[in-house]
């Protein structure tokens, strides 16, 4: 079928679907599905160029999508976590907003982290694992911080709710071993539903 340009808003009741065809089995693929209720659906790709919208996944786990769909929007490859952190504990995004770069770290605990019984352990994956911090920053990728956020999205259970953020010179501390080193950057307390703090950056990031 040849390319039809209309004049006009192209309507249907049912939805709309952009489809690809495999030249060998003739199966069709939906890579872009508009529901008629709204929804806005967009297929997973492999390919690069402009329509690799969504990465198909990276080396460092399913649950970084956010490491390739980065790269491939913003052209910024996000900053990569300690060996010590699982992957599936953590997403990391950056994004361009207008003159701003905000670097956005999300941490489950849930998934596969903890921490020893004494205060001030560090957390990482269960087992002693060396390298547990969730971002080394740098001023090419996360530009001059100035601010920062610390926010509560699920109450920590199963464990000492009370966690700080630290920044610390060395990225070798293991799961279970004490801070030792480095500036608490929130000192929170017991974590609780919806907590939100913030701190100017000051000279503690300047990168």
């Amino acid at each position: 079928m040849a390319t039809t340009t209309f004049n006009g808003a192209v309507r249907s009741e049912n939805g709309f679907k952009v489809v690809s065809k495999n030249a060998t089995t003739g199966a069709f693929t939906e890579q872009i599905n508009s529901t008629s209720s709204g929804v806005l659906e967009i297929q997973k790709v492999a390919t690069s160029g402009r329509d690799n919208i969504v990465a198909a996944g990276t080396t460092v786990g399913a649950n970084n999508a956010s490491l390739g769909t980065a790269a491939t929007i913003f052209n910024i490859t996000p900053n990569a976590h300690g060996s010590g952190i699982a992957n599936a504990a953590i997403n990391t995004f950056i994004n361009k907003i207008g003159g701003d770069i905000v670097t956005t770290i999300l941490v489950d605990l849930h998934g596969g982290l903890a921490s020893g019984g004494a205060a001030d352990d560090v957390i990482g994956t269960d087992g002693g694992a060396a390298n547990a911090y969730i971002a080394e920053l740098t001023k090419e990728v996360n530009g001059i911080p100035y601010k920062l956020e610390f926010i509560c999205l699920e109450v920590p259970t199963g464990g000492d709710p009370d966690i700080n953020l630290v920044c610390s010179a060395t990225g070798t501390t293991a799961e279970n071993a004490a801070v030792t080193s480095g500036t608490v950057l929130f000192n929170n307390g017991d974590l609780t539903l919806g907590l939100h703090n913030e701190a100017d950056a000051g000279a503690t990031l300047q990168l």
